[in-house]
């Protein structure tokens, strides 16, 4: 993440940075999440907010929450916030929230978390159906969280989580336990009817019938169960079970592709899913599904062009070109062109409604060679008769230019033909030194910049787009006006955001 200089953080570089997913490295969000709580500590509070309801990365979900009550100072009207968001998380979070607060030792708050998960725990165990529900899925983690927070539990509790029997908990009879323990002997009809019935997860379900898995009735039914994320992770196992060939299993895995498409988790990994099946009709679903699923994120605004840099080295620029024009093809309600480059604007694309599929086709020839002049692209559309007035602009490059025109310059001619100045995105990519980000601090230029060194990261890529604005400042209001959260608004059995939270908690927790 970025380095923090003595001038501190923007707002802008406060969400670049903590929208990006560290793949489970909770504390890469710590230096720049604590000087952005300390800086701008009602800004982060309303960023907590947000992010539950628009962020695409759960490490960010955890971790932010976490990090603003290892602030000193952090003022206590916005600390309830914080444990709130908290005691959303699903049981493997929550652990994982709690083990990160335990690495940095929250000053004088370490107590009140503690409490909250004791409630936490309290409150889940008074509803023993849904109790089971969580523990048959989690056992290790409710074990976890009842010792690491040495929290009392009933005799009941105690005997599933800690009484041991060949190295398996209790299995009060006409529990949950019980019926997944006699998944293997039951018949398919049976053991299919018993998985829909009391709603058993699929992973569970996977592990308890063994070979029996196999049966298209067992199948069909697990199917049923999976959430989209596990649709998705599991296309290819799914192949292997049957869907190719068996039309019943089929029918039932094209139906929950559209049950998956309301969902917004994981978007990318659906086109990666797609490029390890061998059957077309599938590949074609599972595209599909992944258009309807960007399509159903957060609006962009405007116009955009993406500059896309095809210098020598620049593979990562053009593939992640492409990944950022298809992404904004589908959130946005207006054009988006791409505009590869080199020392010229090379190759130009209108890829307004194309998915990622059609970009890629499009844009097969397009090879990385030659010298970098960023302006070049933006000259292009200075050049175009008439003008190609963009509402924002995308530039994918290692920010490494040694050429003229520079974008600095063709900016600022630009904004004076178009009346205006229109925000700019840097995905900055592995390369040369980043030349670009000097040469528009000093023409006092703004721009945002996302860091993607190191690789393309589909995870974070479509939380990044997302992001993006038509005006500079649009985002910053966006995120100010998401509602702050109170512990009543959690623990509130009747309360709206209590029931949501309990219906998506194994989504949540199982991906």
């Amino acid at each position: 993440m970025a380095t923090i200089t003595e001038t501190g953080l923007t707002k802008n570089q406060i969400i670049a940075e903590l929208h990006r997913s560290p793949h489970g490295k909770l504390d890469e969000y710590t230096k720049v999440g604590r000087s952005a709580a300390a800086q701008e500590p009602e800004f982060f509070a309303h960023l907590i907010a947000y992010d539950r309801i628009k962020g695409q990365v759960r490490d960010a979900k955890v971790a932010l929450p976490v990090v603003s009550l290892a602030v000193i100072d952090y003022p206590a009207e916005f600390e309830e916030n914080s444990l709130a968001h908290i005691a959303l998380l699903g049981p493997r979070e929550l652990e994982r929230a709690y083990r990160f607060a335990l690495t940095l030792r929250l000053p004088g708050r370490m107590r009140k978390l503690r409490r909250l998960v004791e409630t936490y725990l309290h409150r889940l165990e008074s509803n023993p159906r849904r109790w089971d529900k969580v523990a048959i899925q989690h056992r290790a983690t409710l074990a976890n969280l009842y010792a690491l927070t040495h929290t009392k539990r009933s005799d009941r509790v105690g005997d599933i989580l800690f009484k041991q029997k060949n190295g398996v908990g209790a299995h009060p009879e006409g529990s949950l336990f019980e019926i997944v323990s006699r998944l293997k002997d039951m018949t398919a009809i049976e053991a299919a009817g018993a998985i829909l019935e009391n709603n058993i997860p699929f992973l569970i379900a996977q592990g308890a019938l063994g070979k029996k898995k196999d049966d298209p009735d067992l199948v069909l039914a697990l199917i049923k169960r999976m959430t989209p994320t596990q649709l998705v992770t599991n296309t290819k196992m799914l192949e292997k079970m049957g869907v190719k060939s068996n039309p019943a299993l089929r029918g039932a895995f094209e139906q929950a592709l559209e049950k998956a498409a309301k969902s917004t988790r994981n978007i990318l990994k659906t086109t990666r899913a797609a490029e390890t099946i061998t059957d077309e009709g599938l590949k074609d679903k599972l595209r599909g599904l992944q258009e309807r699923q960007i399509g159903k994120m957060a609006g962009v605004e405007g116009d955009w062009l993406v500059l896309g840099d095809k210098s020598g080295s620049m593979s990562q620029a053009i593939e992640t070109a492409r990944l950022v024009a298809a992404t904004l093809a589908k959130m946005v309600k207006g054009k988006v062109q791409i505009v590869f480059f080199d020392t010229v604007a090379a190759r130009v694309f209108d890829v307004t409604g194309k998915t990622y599929e059609d970009i890629k086709s499009d844009t097969k020839w397009v090879n990385a060679d030659g010298g970098t002049s960023i302006g070049s692209g933006l000259q292009w559309a200075i050049d175009k008769k008439p003008i190609v007035e963009a509402d924002g602009i995308a530039i994918v490059s290692d920010g490494g230019e040694n050429t003229p025109p520079y974008f600095a310059s063709v900016y600022q001619n630009y904004s004076k033909l178009i009346g205006k100045e229109v925000p700019v995105y840097l995905y900055r990519c592995d390369g040369e030194r980043n030349v670009l980000s000097g040469n528009m601090q000093s023409a006092g230029i703004d721009m945002q910049v996302f860091d993607i060194k190191g690789g393309v990261d589909f995870y974070s890529l479509p939380n990044l787009v997302q992001t993006m604005r038509t005006q500079r400042y649009g985002l910053v209001e966006e995120i100010m006006e998401s509602k702050l959260l109170t512990l009543k608004d959690v623990f509130n059995r009747k309360s709206k955001l209590n029931q949501d939270a309990n219906e998506t908690e194994s989504d949540l927790v199982t991906a």
